[in-house]
């Protein structure tokens, strides 16, 4: 029985390297329309917001600390959303690519979880793309605070942020179509964006308190928040321990909600 269950652990962690390899190397045959992608909308809120607004006087010049911290997580959400759900809808609609996969004597979650992990590796990539646009941009506006703590904590929010974002794109993946695919950003990601306490703290929301309610459906919300408690403790911010449990919560519910999207449409499939 042993040596059975081990048979199947090396097969599925061998099936899961190769999927997460084979999709990487597409990936990297489109690595500058990759880096277009993502780094365009942060690029041009950085620019704006952070750098043209503050220098005319139409934002304050504390602006940039508020907003810092919510373009690092909205890179991280958006890119690993978009890396998980797009390659996925396609796979199961165009290029039927799901069936072949299937066919390794593996577990079909363990398709879910490769095409998870794409999600996450582009995810921190995002993230690491807009850190230098924002240092070059807003770095002489820019307060930080990290002390050796706050930077173990850093990582392990981006960490969770990054699966979060992977599992929310496995989830929109077996949602949308392909020809809803051009709808998505607008329908979608905008409200995601902007109502996830990019360009302001969930506690500045306390003015419209059914807005402030209604954002907390939101998981960037949480992730913005725990990487606005580590890099600007000193401007408002939500509780460091309520953020990181509304990730972990919102990880569960995705990735629940996903994988038996994913697992049925397999079958099905």
């Amino acid at each position: 029985m042993t040596e059975q269950h081990n048979t199947q652990t090396k097969n599925s962690w061998g099936a899961f390297k190769a999927m997460v390899k084979r999709d990487l190397l597409v990936q990297l045959r489109d690595k500058w329309e990759f880096v277009f992608r993502v780094a365009m909308l942060p690029f041009m809120l950085i620019l704006l917001y952070g750098y043209i607004l503050p220098r005319i006087g139409l934002v304050s010049n504390e602006f940039p600390n508020q907003m810092f911290p919510g373009i690092v997580g909205m890179s991280i959400l958006v890119t690993g959303i978009h890396g998980t759900a797009i390659p996925l809808t396609m796979d199961f609609n165009v290029s039927r690519e799901i069936e072949d996969r299937l066919m390794a004597p593996v577990n079909v979650g363990v398709g879910a979880l490769a095409k998870m992990c794409v999600g996450i590796i582009e995810a921190w990539i995002g993230g690491l793309i807009v850190l230098p646009l924002s240092l070059i941009f807003m770095g002489n506006s820019l307060d930080l605070t990290l002390t050796l703590q706050g930077g173990v904590l850093l990582l392990v929010v981006i960490l969770l942020a990054s699966i979060s974002s992977a599992t929310l794109g496995l989830l929109v993946g077996t949602i949308i179509k392909p020809s809803q695919v051009a709808a998505m950003f607008p329908g979608f990601l905008i409200p995601l964006v902007f109502l996830g306490s990019v360009f302001f703290s969930w506690n500045t929301l306390h003015v419209t308190p059914i807005i402030q309610v209604l954002v907390l459906l939101n998981p960037l919300v949480y992730v913005n928040e725990a990487l606005r408690a580590i890099l600007t403790p000193q401007l408002p911010h939500m509780s460091l321990f309520i953020s990181i449990i509304g990730i972990l919560i919102s990880i569960l519910i995705m990735g629940y909600w996903g994988r038996k999207r994913f697992i049925k449409m397999a079958v099905g499939n």
